[in-house]
């Protein structure tokens, strides 16, 4: 407070003690604590630079300041330079008497002579400004001398520290434009001088369209100043000023000394050269198209554009279409203009496009708008569109091209690639246009997601319970329910199923009849084939409820056994239960394929009849008898041919139950002991799986490719057959498992209803 600085010619030297004030404020500290450190190196140097007050000198008569065009430059000066200046004004001050003869030319004006013969075209410049930290205002004469000279002076300035709450950069150049508006009103009622003209200068564009738009409603804090401007300036009287001497000074380092108008100092001037322009240049201003998914939306926002720059110039009235159209041809002259910038050079200047050309069969020219079209021969068809008979050429690889290929594509409802390019051609001559339009269509999603195959890995080498001979039948087993059957009980009909126990290694199948689905039934349905078949030592089955429950039960049974010995025998003989991966039946195919051949015999034997319990638990043993007794090799024809081998040759001896008439060979057979002949045909008939049956399982029936395989953190879509394709779930590898031959084919799988493992099969990336 004890500065007196009225007219604000120390504002750049008190603005930075006000921002390290509010700076102090900000930092929230009492009055009995330490500044920052900070805070306190600024206030050090803050105190040096005011002993620089008592050098300036400035002189209280504007036309004392002796400065002219001819003695400045085009360099914008500096500190340093204005301290020079300022002590070279004080070292050339006119004496008293000459302050005295000038105080009175400027003041000896009358009403109806306001400008004495000492200056002229006397002007008056406001330029205002702002930043994060203060906003400003500064107000210059500028007039020409007796002898012609140009010259300046300051008449005052303002400053402002900008609000403590955060306030746009926008909003902080409305205050400072408010603040010129303001200083130059101040000027203007207390001075005598009354200026022929009146400039303010800004360099926020956003203020400048401000204060030129009618039109639009503002929020209250833009109005109210907006208002203000409006009545204390005239819309003509605001210029566009940025930092650079090229713009606003001529021959001169006293900024603004010479203030020469720019071209195109009106913003709709320069708004309608740079539409000229756009529509004239190679280099043309349109949005990137790579930043673009939609032809649409690119379309659109080019006309968005043109419907602004139509807003600058006052015209509001042209139709949507007709801006859509003024946009789309935009965008057509940006691709040709990208890929055929020589070609429209050379038809611009008349000549002929060279015959290396992508263009030279085109017979290609330029129509009144500066697009290429094709020199077609098809003109003397009178109901032919013009573009079908005069196409527009565009480069299939350009940007803006894939993005109308895409946008055709998706309007034929993703169909062939013929389709898409009979629609192109009504209107587009696109080079290479096919492999355009299958690349656009390998890309698209929707088009992905509907043709893709899950590539399966591999067929892997079959597993040991497949190949595990001179075992017990049943030692490695598969486990599978089937059903429901209908079974009249009393004068009611119940549902029945079946469990189905496949022996892996030579395929016999056991069924046992249940009469519910679940954990009891299935564990009673286990023990009683185990009683006939005895117990298996490898158990598998896929991922079903009465499976997993009957796994527990039997474990926690285990364990329950009160005698050690009994409680270690019973783990020692257990079974080792495996369940498949989810959803991929293929996995037990050794036991669904099975499961339809009993399906197929109780169709033909039932059909759709509901026998008692009684009669459907002996239906499926005959059933089980016909299925164990099919070959499981080639059944040859020739005469004294062996019989081929079926899996009741393993479990009974024969083919069938019926009555040998005897097999007699070598020495044990001839002794006529039965046990030593059950032994024996035992070993043939393992002998012959070897030589007959087993080589069979080498070739591999499918899946023979090699695929990539899956990695962790992969990001995958997993194909359900139940599901339609876009509703396919999506999930994240969290851990793998590869097989012996290290090659991938479970994995499992994190979704958004939890971790599962799957099979590589139905998953894709």
């Amino acid at each position: 407070m004890s500065i007196y600085d009225v007219y604000g010619f120390l504002s750049p030297f008190t603005i930075q003690g006000k921002i390290m004030l509010q700076a102090t404020w900000r930092s929230k500290i009492s009055w009995d604590e330490a500044i920052p450190k900070d805070l306190y190196c600024k206030w050090l140097k803050w105190i040096e630079l005011l002993q620089l007050i008592d050098k300036i000198r400035i002189p209280r008569c504007y036309q004392s300041i002796p400065m002219c065009a001819s003695e400045t430059t085009d360099e914008p000066a500096s500190d340093a330079a204005a301290v020079a200046r300022a002590t070279k004004m004080t070292t050339n001050a006119p004496t008293q008497a000459g302050y005295e003869k000038c105080y009175d030319a400027r003041f000896t004006a009358t009403k109806d002579s306001p400008h004495p013969e000492c200056y002229r075209n006397l002007q008056l410049h406001v330029f205002s400004d702002a930043g994060q930290q203060a906003l400003c205002a500064a107000a210059y004469w500028r007039w020409i001398s007796s002898d012609n000279k140009t010259c300046v002076a300051l008449v005052a300035s303002k400053c402002r520290v900008a609000p403590v709450k955060p306030v746009t950069m926008p909003r902080l150049e409305l205050q400072a434009a408010l603040l010129a508006a303001r200083l130059a009103h101040t000027i203007a009622t207390e001075h005598k001088l009354k200026p022929e003209q009146r400039y303010f200068w800004c360099d926020s564009t956003t203020v400048l369209y401000w204060l030129r738009n009618n039109t639009r409603t503002y929020k209250a804090f833009e109005a109210n100043r907006l208002g203000e401007i409006d009545d204390l300036t005239g819309v003509s009287e605001w210029r566009y000023w940025f930092r650079g001497p090229q713009f606003l000074y001529k021959d001169t380092t006293c900024w603004p000394h010479d203030v020469v108008e720019p071209e195109n100092k009106n913003l709709i001037n320069l708004v309608t050269d740079y539409t000229v322009r756009i529509y004239n240049s190679s280099d043309l201003p349109v949005p990137d198209a790579k930043a673009f998914s939609s032809w649409l939306r690119l379309l659109r926002s080019a006309a968005a554009v043109l419907k602004f720059i139509n807003k600058c110039k006052k015209l509001t009235s042209i139709d949507e279409s007709v801006m859509m159209k003024q946009a789309e041809c935009l965008l057509l002259k940006k691709a040709q203009a990208d890929s055929f910038c020589a070609e429209i050079n050379l038809l611009k200047c008349g000549k002929c496009i060279p015959r290396d050309s992508r263009l030279r069969n085109l017979s290609p020219y330029l129509d009144e708008q500066g697009l290429l079209r094709v020199g077609g021969r098809i003109d003397a068809v009178s109901d032919v569109a013009l573009e079908t008979k005069r196409p527009y050429i565009i480069d299939g690889r350009h940007p803006i091209t894939k993005l109308i290929v895409r946008h055709y594509h998706v309007k034929a409802a993703h169909g062939n690639q013929e389709a898409v390019v009979n629609h192109l051609k009504q209107m587009y001559w696109v080079i290479r246009i096919r492999p355009a339009v299958k690349e656009v269509a390998s890309k698209c999603f929707f088009c992905r997601l509907r043709r893709v195959k899950p590539a399966v890995p591999r067929m892997g080498d079959l597993p040991e319970a497949r190949m595990a001979h001179h075992q017990r039948p049943f030692t490695f087993c598969g486990i599978d329910l089937f059903g429901p059957m209908e079974a009249v009980v009393g004068r009611r009909r119940e549902k029945r199923y079946g469990v189905l126990f496949t022996c892996l290694t030579i395929r016999a199948i056991h069924i046992e009849f249940v009469h519910f689905l679940t954990t009891d039934s299935l564990i009673m349905a286990l023990r009683r084939m185990s009683c006939r078949r005895g117990w298996p030592r490898y158990i598998y089955s896929d991922n079903g409820t009465n499976l997993r429950g009957a796994d527990v039960e039997l474990s926690k049974a285990m364990q329950e056994l009160d005698d050690d010995a009994l409680r270690t025998e019973a783990v020692n003989n257990g079974a080792l239960w495996t369940f498949i991966p989810p959803v991929n039946p293929h996995w037990g195919g050794a036991w669904e394929r099975l499961i339809r051949s009993v399906k197929s015999s109780l169709r033909v034997i039932l059909k759709e009849r509901a026998p008692k319990d009684e009669v459907l638990r002996t239906l499926l043993v005959e059933v089980e008898n016909i299925v164990n007794g099919r070959p499981l090799t080639h059944v040859s024809v020739e005469p004294g041919s062996t019989e081929s081998l079926t899996p009741n040759h393993f479990l009974i001896g024969s083919s069938s139950n019926l009555p040998t008439a005897g097999v007699f060979d070598d020495s044990d057979l001839f002794l006529r002991k039965q046990w030593r002949q059950a032994q024996r045909l035992a070993d043939m008939y393992w002998q012959r799986w070897l030589k007959e049956y087993l080589p069979t399982l080498v070739p591999r029936t499918k899946w023979h490719q090699e695929q990539n395989p899956l990695k962790v953190g992969d990001l995958v879509f997993i194909a359900d057959p139940d599901w339609p394709r876009h509703t396919w779930p999506r999930g994240i590898i969290n851990k793998v498992f590869p097989g012996k031959d290290g090659r991938v084919r479970v994995v499992e799988v994190r979704t958004s209803r939890g971790v599962d493992p799957r099979h590589a099969s139905p998953l894709f990336l």
